[in-house]
Parts: structure tokens; C-alpha cells; sequence
């Protein structure tokens, strides 16, 4: 991985990596999470997702530049109703990962997914997981790249609420990914 990542926001900014600031999401930041409003449909999910947080049940990252711009997100169920992706010993799942289009393939990805490894292999879990789209080519790359392997597939569908209160469908047929992230 580069030490240095260029990174455009408002004007182009050569920054190293270890300058950004990966922290957790606080309750002030959940609008920043719509990405100017990219994803406003999932601001009653990001709520609820931020209430777990608060209980233990999640985690919720975000990296940003010294200045605050937002570059990237990405949230980790500890435990789950699927005890094959979350257990809450062993089996992390990573989801709602993304990295601003004007970030990628800069490392910033890299750093922010080797930052989650690290926390969550400290936390004591061996495994994570994910869900890749199988249309998102560039995203299974990367997963590969880092060491997650397919294991087999999902059809992809859920329901959420949107920000009007409408429950809307989901169909994103995906692979199910996992790397061992500890020796244990």
C-alpha cells in the first residue's frame, strides 16, 4: 500500500494516509451518512444502526480528512440473528462500506477495511465477513485483493424504510465473502 493518497475534494490534496482520521460515528455525523443526499433513503436504518452502536451490538466508522470532509464509511455487526455472518465471538460482518468516487483507488479503501481488521481482530474475533453485490466487480476485487474469499451466494433481498416512511424492496443478488483474520 502507498504511504501517500492523493485525495480530491474540493481542490486536489496530496495527503498521507495516517493523516486521516478514521473515528467512530457520532449523531451529529448520521447526516453526513446520506452523502449530500446520495443516501437519504437510508437515514431511518443509519438511525437505527447508530442506536445499536450505542448498545454494542454495532460499529459504525467513518474516515475523514484533518478538515472533516467525509471520505468513506463502514459499519460492523458484532452479533446478528445470522449467526453465519455474526455471532458476537467469533464472526464479524462488515457491511455499508463505501469510499467517496474521488477517493477510490488512492488506498483509502485499503487503510479504512485494514483499520476494521485490526480493531476487530483486538475485539477477539477470527473471522469476518461480507456480502459483496456480484454486479460490483471493482468492489469484489478489493475484498480479493485484501484476502476475502467467495463462499458462496446470497439472493439479496431485504426491506428497509425509507426516509419517508415507505418500506421499499431490495433484490441485489451477492457473494458472501470471508477472510480469517486471526491465528486463533
Amino acid at each position: 500500500m502507498s504511504s501517500k493518497a492523493d485525495v480530491n475534494h474540493k481542490s486536489k490534496v496530496a495527503l498521507h494516509l495516517s493523516d486521516l482520521l478514521i473515528r467512530k460515528v457520532e449523531q451529529y455525523d448520521l447526516q453526513a451518512l446520506e452523502w449530500d443526499g446520495e443516501f437519504k433513503k437510508y437515514r431511518r436504518m443509519y438511525a437505527d444502526i447508530f442506536r445499536d452502536s450505542r448498545i454494542g451490538k454495532t460499529l459504525m466508522w467513518i474516515i475523514e480528512t484533518p478538515s472533516r470532509d467525509l471520505l468513506g464509511q463502514v459499519f460492523v455487526m458484532l452479533d446478528s440473528s445470522e449467526k453465519e455472518a455474526a455471532d458476537g465471538e467469533s464472526r464479524a460482518y462488515i457491511f455499508a462500506f463505501r469510499v467517496k468516487d474521488n477517493c477510490r483507488n488512492r488506498g483509502v479503501g485499503t487503510y479504512l477495511m485494514q483499520f476494521v481488521e485490526n480493531d476487530c481482530r483486538q475485539r477477539g474475533f477470527s473471522y469476518l465477513t461480507l456480502n459483496v453485490a456480484k454486479e460490483n466487480l471493482a468492489a469484489r476485487r478489493l475484498y480479493e485483493r485484501l484476502g476475502y474469499q467467495a463462499i458462496g451466494s446470497r439472493p439479496g433481498r431485504w426491506s428497509f424504510k425509507d426516509d419517508l416512511g415507505r418500506i421499499q424492496h431490495v433484490h441485489e443478488p451477492s457473494w458472501r465473502m470471508i477472510k480469517r483474520i486471526s491465528a486463533d
